[in-house]
Formats: C-alpha cells, sequence, structure tokens
C-alpha cells in the first residue's frame, strides 16, 4: 500500500548544497536539498556523519540555509539517520517570493530545458 499525500503545495526536486542549524543548541547538518516547496523542503543530511534524530526532535525550530535562497526559518516535521522534514514559517507574501526563487531555480537545474 502507497502512503498518503497530506502536501497542500507541490514538492519540485531541486539539488543544492545546504544546511540545517538548531536554533536551540545551534548544531549544524550540511546536506542536499533533496526536493523544495513553498511550505517546506527535505534534505538528505551528510555532516556531520552522525544519527540526525538525536539531533532534531519533531517541532524543534530551525534555520536553514540553501544555495541560491534567502535564509529560511522553520521547524522539524521528521528527522531520520540521515534526512530532514522541515516545514517553514512564513506569510503568504513570503511564500509567493520564494515560489518565484524556486521557479527560477528550477530553469538551471541539469536535465531541465534552459527558458
Amino acid at each position: 500500500m502507497g502512503s498518503i499525500d497530506n502536501r497542500n503545495f507541490e514538492r519540485f526536486p531541486l539539488s543544492r548544497l545546504a544546511f540545517v542549524q538548531s536554533t536551540e543548541t545551534m548544531e549544524t547538518y550540511g546536506g542536499v536539498l533533496l526536493n523544495i516547496s513553498v511550505n517546506g523542503a527535505m534534505v538528505q543530511l551528510t555532516f556531520p556523519m552522525k544519527e540526525v534524530s538525536d539531533s532534531f526532535d519533531k517541532g524543534c525550530v530551525v534555520d536553514v540555509t540553501i544555495d541560491e535562497f534567502p535564509p529560511l526559518k522553520g521547524s522539524v516535521v521528521r528527522a531520520t539517520v540521515e534526512s530532514i522534514a522541515v516545514t517553514f514559517t512564513m506569510d503568504s507574501e513570503n511564500q509567493t517570493s520564494l515560489m518565484s526563487e524556486i521557479m527560477s531555480a528550477m530553469e538551471h537545474e541539469p536535465g531541465q530545458p534552459f527558458i
């Protein structure tokens, strides 16, 4: 059986360098952005090499830094030993701005046609 997708916004596959930092502990993990929407992102973490789920509890407030994007604030919705899912904290005006950033980045994503 497949799982139900409860997302409200379309996710776009986008590969960029990303960092997630806990605002409480200031612990930072680096990795690769796997996908992003105006509501959240999934980051595959690669540094430091240790279990992430012990560092980021559900609801933990984080700062997300992604190449070519403005800094984003959010909270953890899921963490595994190698990845973290974040929902962003922003108003509709900032979501509109982020959507423009995503679309611009998608135009230059490998495998995508240049427009």
